[in-house]
């Protein structure tokens, strides 16, 4: 005598539930992988974004010292800066002057670009740049 067993219709249903959720979780922590490699090179650039403005600014007083003490510098000054969160980083500094009469008193007005950047256009990821132009009068 032959014992058969009854085999249900619903065999392998469980298979496909599991493979449905190794899907889902398998997307999801993909999903969070981007998500979380995206906010780290978000901070990175704001945070050079951050050290481009400072180093543009240090290029500005620079730029205003000189105009204080001497007018304008007769070429465009460059200098790379080399101190602690600012290494690295050039700063360029060009500056134009202007002098009007008002009142019978003359006045030199003196308008300073100043660039600082780091990294190379076009070929780093990382490349940042904050420009300043200012106008100081003498």
């Amino acid at each position: 005598m032959k014992i058969f067993a009854h085999k249900s219709k619903q065999q392998g249903f469980s298979l496909v539930a599991v493979i449905f959720l190794i899907t889902v979780l398998a997307t999801a922590v993909v999903f969070i992988q981007r998500i979380s490699s995206v906010s780290v090179a978000t901070t990175t650039l704001a945070m050079q974004g951050a050290r481009a403005w400072q180093a543009a600014q240090a290029g500005a007083e620079w730029g205003i010292y000189k105009v204080i003490n001497g007018g304008c510098p007769t070429s465009p000054s460059t200098f790379i800066l080399s101190e602690q969160s600012l290494s690295g980083f050039n700063v360029s500094v060009s500056c134009t002057s202007q002098s009007y009469t008002e009142v019978g008193l003359t006045v030199t007005m003196y308008y300073l670009d100043v660039l600082a950047e780091s990294g190379t256009f076009g070929t780093s990821p990382d490349y940042v740049s904050r420009k300043i132009t200012l106008t100081v009068e003498n």
